[in-house]
């Protein structure tokens, strides 16, 4: 794909970051300036991908739409991807990065399983979800900025979304302080896991009993966050 037109795909990837998760978008900008659009093209892929099973109307939909996914990151949709610009600017990325499209490809199974299945329901199965589903999104965007070795950290993180989400607090608070230990001294992956400064956030007003925090306390937290890590 040409200069100018691929960094129309990355721009639009930005819009879709900034539109459909801000969080993450928000830890971009602390991101050296070349690594922005890496995590922005990874962000729109996240978005999209996780959007299937709500968007589809029933499972081989989506299935369709993930398979698309796969065999578009493994070169065989060519000239379909390049006029998908969320598509584009993530295989752009993913050469530039040196990413594994088997780590891909698996993360795409994941969501194809996900499609059948029922909510998790219990420890094992949210645990599960967290390291098919939400690891790979730190472990990727830790990837794209040149960071090894953040794997640990990677895992930590999903597990501490996916607990979460499913509402066992104790468990993600154990999860995500695992995760800020293994963070210490790896300043060049603290932008692929800006969400943990929402996700404490969001853990302490539950805790609580209060609502979800307006966006400037959202912002303010990963600023925080970010610059005591």
């Amino acid at each position: 794909m040409r200069a100018p037109r691929l960094g129309e795909a990355y721009a639009h990837c930005e819009r879709l970051a900034r539109e459909r998760d801000r969080d993450r978008w928000l830890g971009a900008l602390f991101a050296p300036a070349a690594a922005r659009p890496r995590l922005y093209a990874l962000c729109a892929f996240f978005s999209e991908t996780g959007r299937v099973k709500t968007l589809a109307r029933e499972p081989l939909m989506g299935e369709a739409r993930l398979t698309w996914w796969r065999e578009a990151i493994a070169g065989e949709r060519d000239a379909e991807a390049a006029g998908n610009p969320a598509a584009a600017a993530l295989i752009d990325a993913i050469a530039a990065a040196g990413l594994s499209t088997k780590a891909f490809a698996d993360y795409l199974e994941a969501r194809r399983d996900e499609l059948y299945a029922e909510p998790p329901a219990t420890r094992q199965e949210i645990e599960a979800r967290g390291r098919a589903l939400f690891a790979p999104q730190f472990a990727f965007a830790a990837r794209a900025l040149d960071a090894d070795g953040a794997e640990g950290a990677a895992l930590s993180a999903g597990m501490a979304a996916a607990l979460a989400e499913a509402g066992e607090a104790a468990a993600a608070f154990a999860h995500l302080n695992a995760a800020e230990a293994a963070l210490a001294g790896r300043a060049a992956s603290v932008p692929a896991f800006a969400p943990l400064a929402t996700l404490r956030l969001d853990l302490n007003r539950r805790a609580r009993g209060e609502g979800p925090a307006p966006a400037w306390r959202r912002q303010w937290a990963i600023w925080r966050w970010a610059r005591r890590t």
